[in-house]
């Protein structure tokens, strides 16, 4: 059982996450994140976000399926209002060849892969992202649900 303390639940939340539109190719791996924001300056020293992929998939063998996405080091001080943007893709990929989202102001930027070998696409709708403290307290959860891309109109067929 955590040890869990009132003002652990208050120094940071999931502000939003963005799944990469279907078709993505993973060299677009960091148009993908998830974004935490910081409430109030503190220490978030092992800090974790959590990748969970929801149970009612009947593609999974195991009834979860879970990945640790990013942690935060040890010490970690952050101050009320930072933004930390936590890409899918990698951090090398960022410095060689960047995309407008490496780039947002504001944001710190991190990245989940490393090596752009490491990259990968992970948000898919029903997914869930979990912030969770030192402790192993779940702080914050997110359902993954982008809005539904818009079938495109067909033409109306042509009369001969």
């Amino acid at each position: 059982m955590a040890d869990f303390r009132p003002v652990e639940a208050t120094k940071a939340r999931i502000l939003s996450v963005r799944p990469a539109p279907a078709g993505t190719q993973i060299e677009r791996a960091n148009a993908e994140w998830i974004e935490v924001i910081v409430q109030l300056d503190s220490d978030l020293a092992n800090w974790r976000l959590q990748h969970l992929r929801a149970l009612w998939r009947e593609e999974l063998a195991k009834p979860v399926e879970w990945e640790w996405l990013y942690t935060w080091g040890s010490p970690s001080f952050v101050r009320a209002g930072e933004i930390y943007r936590v890409h899918s893709g990698s951090r090398v990929r960022a410095a060689t060849h960047p995309l407008p989202d490496d780039l947002a102001s504001g944001r710190k930027h991190v990245y989940a892969a490393g090596p752009m070998a490491a990259a990968k696409l992970m948000w898919v709708r029903g997914d869930y992202a979990r912030l969770i403290d030192a402790f192993g307290t779940v702080i914050d959860e997110i359902v993954v649900w982008p809005e539904e891309e818009k079938p495109t109109p067909q033409e109306a067929p042509t009369r001969r």
